[in-house]
């Protein structure tokens, strides 16, 4: 009775004025659910206490066909038998002659029974007499009424009646006269307000609950009561704790509520609320109509039932949990019915293919020879707005109705490709189950393309080159504006330095050597482009043109299916070069993509990249559980053979951590046919030799690479970006004493390194300085630091500086050594080098020693006082082994204004390097 104050007062006192002698009408009027005869219950319960005569009824569809049913009700008491006799004789010759035409004898006859038994019941006492639904009344009935409310004015009676919404019944005139007759007292219930809902969970709950939860109860409910009150109950049954911003959940009172509200919303409620579960706010009322197969008008009353007891909000549930309830009360044959007879007005309608679809779908397997194309059409929509699940589902439904063979290879091509976003498995078995008919060529060329490119990936290169060679081959001179020609340049420059056996297969070339031709940015063919550039940076080594293309290309190049793999190929370009915080920038913003997108297979791709990045930064943990988490997000058939980059760059960072177990997992998990005769070979064989060589396994290590080496230079791809063999192989000779042969291969890497490649010169310079004797090492290490720190690889700076310590101490340059030992155990310890931390400093008080020495040179005392602050400031950071660019982000300075400091700093100590800044500065 919440709200219902005013209501209820007028109404009680209609009744206590029937004591004194006088008769009246109250109607009690509101939408379905808002407690009409919840008030008429507590109205009645009040005349009974006051020993009223109380008379009841209900009115119902089901017996509107029967003449009298309410007056019969009404007078069916027991203790009315013998007063009622006379009533029962004239009722019984009122319905005999019903069918005589013209006859009103007996309904006069009825009415004055009525009301003679009415006038002889209220000698005694008052008397109440209710109708609940009034308007499901039968006709004659409600004659009776009227005729009884005229005339019980003077006796006291009181009528109490409950009407629903309008339109809900035929009798609509006898009903509006009902509602205008003086005297009558009409009152309407509305929906609860937000207030109103939060007084009502405040009286069940408590106020705190009612601050938390109001405002989803309101949103869900529309304020009707008994939607409210089921949504209470079904939250006292979860037993929910209070929190901010908690949303009700539709058990099965409110289902039960919504589907109840529905069926006594008139003949036509049920049938229209279901046509609107069905369409789902698409169309339009007319449409809605034929969906039902109804009168618009009779569409339109209905539907403004339905809004008033706030069900709906325009043609949709005003929540899924109502649409959902009204579904769930629906037949599968009937929901099945409607589905496609929704798809098809809908279409004729001229609705968005991904509209129409969505029927489809949910009704499940069709006929209609305009479905396949039409779900096709919808998958492309569906996926422009990266609707992926809902693209793929369209896809599903047109395999499985489409008759055409051929139409129904490439609709599964197309639904591989969409479920390469988040269900790579799935994708990859699509994609084999193609093979057949890419063999018997039932599928066009770029599919057939597509196919032989996933069995590449798999390690199946004769099946690839039995299905794609006859394509190279047939299109070698194609015009360029051709489609299948882009893909086919595309995948030949692809292969040439990515799969380079199966290149020279595949295209009938015994060398890519022709592709130093290939242009570079293309305007509409950035693609290519992107292919190009990774391939020039591997092939010629990186320039500032090839760098700035690369960036081109990721600026203008959208993500979407079919250019991901165009995008990482850029952004390895950007590696390759050594422009790491360009790459780590692009690679974090289509990482952002991918997750806002839900393309978990993009994401993984992209951190796989990411993962490489942060090894080549000396960030060694991030690196190995970047790597291991993409390795997990998919199995080794989705990855296929580029699985060797993330594999590879978990293998190298955890060598590097110290964690030689994990390592020794990781170089033991099964890896794809095929694997070692690609780019991601190489990176996997110079990681496998990392480990060995770390665990001294030095043949094993050596073995790999020199077959990295090998197949580097028979591939034309000995590019010391890719995979540093030679690095490698100096280190395992001079663990074998080899000092020559070390120093001839340290040179040869130097040699083929570019100046403007500042880490992999830095490791170069580093690699030729331990292959040099202990005096001819400090000059060339002391370039290798300074390069190392421009470039931000903290972990090869770590190790150059300990080969720098031990050449200080070869010279007795202990204070030195002791700063250098210091710089390289804080950034080995901040790269998570643990194994070189140890090696350094084994015990913690090493560590202590070294942070206060005993004694500091002459010289240390003096730097304090010839140098500003600002110079005091940079160069403490600088002594303690940061990077000018941390250095800058630390003291909110420009890298130029670090630059500056450290010169001017420089001079006045008299120095050249900053390994020579005093070991005080950096405590």
């Amino acid at each position: 009775m919440l709200e219902r104050d005013e209501c209820l007062g007028q109404l009680t006192d209609l009744i206590a004025g029937c004591a004194g002698g006088t008769g009246a009408t109250g109607i009690i009027s509101g939408a379905v659910g808002f407690g009409k005869t919840a008030l008429l219950d507590v109205l009645l319960a009040r005349a009974a206490a006051c020993r009223y005569t109380v008379l009841g009824a209900v009115g119902s569809q089901v017996e509107r066909e029967f003449p009298y049913a309410v007056v019969e009700q009404l007078f069916r008491g027991a203790e009315l038998a013998e007063a009622g006799t006379g009533l029962q004789a004239s009722l019984q010759r009122a319905k005999e002659q019903k069918s005589l035409l013209g006859s009103e004898a007996g309904a006069a006859q009825a009415m004055q029974a009525c009301h003679g038994l009415l006038v002889e019941l209220s000698a005694h006492r008052p008397v109440v007499l209710c109708v609940d639904d009034i308007q499901h009344a039968d006709p004659q009935s409600l004659a009776c009424l009227l005729y009884l409310i005229r005339r019980c004015r003077r006796i006291p009676v009181t009528i109490l009646l409950t009407l629903g919404p309008s339109g809900i019944a035929p009798g609509e005139g006898v009903l509006a006269e009902l509602a205008c007759r003086p005297g009558v007292v009409h009152v309407r219930l509305g929906a609860f307000d937000p207030g109103g809902m939060a007084r009502l969970i405040a009286d069940r709950f408590g106020q705190a609950a009612a601050e938390q939860y109001a405002p989803g109860f309101f949103a869900m409910s529309g304020g009707n009561p008994l939607l409210a009150q089921a949504l209470l109950s079904d939250h006292t049954a979860r037993q929910t704790v209070p929190e901010a911003g908690y949303s009700p959940v539709a058990a099965d009172l409110f289902r039960e509520a919504s589907v109840a509200c529905t069926r006594r919303s008139g003949p036509n409620g049920l049938r229209v609320a279901r046509g609107i579960a069905i369409a789902n706010g698409a169309g339009s009322p007319a449409l809605l109509a034929q969906l039902v197969e109804l009168e618009k008008c009779d569409v339109e009353s209905a539907m403004r039932i339905l809004t008033e007891s706030r069900l709906l909000e325009g043609l949709r549930f005003r929540h899924p949990a109502i649409r959902a309830a009204v579904l769930d009360d629906m037949s599968a044959v009937d929901r099945t019915r409607l589905y496609h007879r929704a798809a098809g007005l809908l279409r004729n309608e001229g609705a968005p293919a991904i509209v129409v679809a969505q029927h489809l779908i949910a009704g499940g397997t069709v006929e209609d020879d305009w479905a396949p194309q039409l779900l096709m059409d919808a998958a492309e929509q569906a996926l422009g707005e990266d609707r992926v699940s809902l693209a793929g589902q369209c896809l599903q439904l047109a395999a499985s109705c489409c008759h055409d063979q051929s139409q129904s290879h490439v609709i599964k091509a197309n639904l591989a490709r969409i479920k390469w976003r988040d269900q790579p498995e799935a994708a990859v078995r699509i994609m084999l189950s193609l093979v057949g008919p890419a063999r018997t060529g039932d599928l066009p060329g770029a599919i057939r393309l597509k196919v032989a490119h996933r069995l590449l990936m798999q390690g199946r290169v004769s099946e690839a080159v039995e299905i794609g060679g006859p394509l190279f081959a047939a299109h070698a001179d194609e015009a360029q504006g051709d489609c299948l020609t882009l893909e086919l340049d595309v995948t030949r420059l692809w292969l040439a330095f990515t799969y380079p056996p199966a290149y020279q297969q595949l295209t009938g070339l015994a060398s890519p050597t022709r592709l130093h031709q290939a242009p570079s940015y293309q305007i509409g063919r950035p693609r290519l482009s992107a292919i190009h550039t990774l391939w020039a940076v591997l092939k010629r080594g990186a320039d500032d043109v090839l760098a700035a293309e690369a960036e081109r290309v990721l600026q203008h190049l959208p993500a979407e299916d079919d250019t991901i793999s165009s995008l990482n190929s850029a952004i390895a370009a950007l590696v390759y070069a050594d422009r790491l915080e360009s790459a780590a920038a692009w690679c974090g913003q289509l990482q952002t993509v991918a997750t806002e997108r839900r393309a978990p297979t993009w994401h993984a791709l992209f951190t796989s990249t990411r993962a490489m990045i942060a090894l080549r930064k000396g960030a060694l943990r991030t690196a190995a559980e970047s790597a291991e988490a993409t390795l997990r997000s998919m199995s080794v058939e989705a990855w296929g053979v580029e699985i060797g980059m993330p594999l590879a760059t978990a293998i190298e960072a955890r060598t590097g951590i110290g964690d030689h177990a994990a390592s020794a997992e990781l170089v033991n998990t099964p890896v794809p046919k095929g694997l070692l005769e690609t780019r991601f070979g190489l990176h996997y064989l110079y990681a496998r030799g990392r480990h060995y060589l770390a665990t001294g396994y030095y043949d094993a290590a050596l073995a790999d690479f020199i077959l990295c080496g090998e197949k580097a230079q028979a591939w034309e791809l000995d590019s010391p970006t890719l995979a540093p063999w030679r690095i490698g192989a100096v280190e395992v000779w001079l663990q074998r004493g080899h000092r020559e042969r070390a120093s001839r291969l340290a040179d040869e890497h130097l040699a083929l390194v570019k100046r403007v490649q500042r880490r992999t010169l830095g490791v170069a310079l580093r690699v030729q300085a331990v292959t040099r004797a202990p005096s001819q090492r400090i000059e060339l290490l002391g370039k290798a630091v300074d390069t190392l720190q421009s470039a931000g690889d903290r972990y090869e700076l770590a190790l150059t500086l300990v080969e720098l310590c031990g050449a200080h101490q070869w010279q007795g340059e202990a204070a030195q050594a002791r700063l250098l030992l210091r710089q390289a155990w804080r950034l080995a310890s901040e790269c998570g080098a643990e194994g070189l931390c140890s090696s350094l400093m084994p015990k913690p008080v090493t560590v202590t020693q070294v942070e206060q020495p005993r004694s500091l040179p002459p010289a240390d005392d003096m730097a304090a006082n010839v140098l500003s602050e600002a110079e005091l400031r940079v160069c403490s950071l600088a002594a303690r082994g940061h990077t000018n660019r941390e250095i800058s982000d630390r003291l909110f300075i420009t890298v130029s204004t670090v630059e500056q400091h450290l010169t001017r700093a420089y001079r006045k100590l008299n120095i050249r390097h900053r390994r020579e800044l005093p070991v005080s500065l950096a405590s």
